[in-house]
């Protein structure tokens, strides 16, 4: 008897484990790796509880108990079952999606100040920025207009005579 209920408890565990697995959508690796980690997990439950009832003896009546107990499970009590974890995940993925929604809520509410403050004072030097911006471009043309592009050749001419002397291959 002890055997049929472990088998069934296996059962309960391999439906959980599948539940687990589409709602978190695990690729192959992802599946090969939590197939592994499910049945070492099963087996050392398993043998546990085996030797907590059965003294550890594992005979042909074990295997059949065993197989048994997880055939009465899937056939029996897995719908059910599954149906109640599925609503297990989907009641944690809504309280998830509305810890996040209050979270964000209560985050713009207290940097709503902030930002508006940030705005208000960035206007003005928004303004000004694109006035100077203007301002600049049509100062250079009026320049570049009137000296001819002199004092282009000169400003490189400068940088030119400026630079880290090291680094210049001067022959003299």
């Amino acid at each position: 008897m002890i055997t049929i209920g472990i088998g069934a408890a296996a059962g309960f565990c391999f439906d959980y484990y599948r539940i687990v697995r589409r709602a978190f959508r695990l690729k192959k690796i992802g599946t090969c790796i939590g197939d592994a980690l499910f049945w070492l997990v099963t087996t050392v439950i398993v043998f546990t509880a085996l030797l907590w009832g059965n003294w550890g003896e594992v005979r042909l009546y074990v295997m059949i108990g065993l197989g048994l107990g997880a055939l009465l499970y899937f056939n029996l009590f897995s719908r059910p079952a599954s149906r109640v974890i599925r609503f297990k995940f989907f009641m944690l993925y809504k309280c998830w999606t509305l810890l996040k929604k209050a979270i964000s809520l209560l985050y713009m509410t207290v940097l709503f100040p902030f930002r508006l403050v940030i705005y208000v004072l960035s206007y003005p030097f928004y303004f000004v920025k694109m006035l100077l911006k203007k301002t600049k471009s049509k100062l250079s043309v009026f320049f570049r207009r009137f000296t001819g592009g002199k004092i282009e050749r000169v400003r490189r001419w400068i940088k030119s005579k400026l630079k880290w002397p090291a680094f210049r291959n001067r022959k003299e």
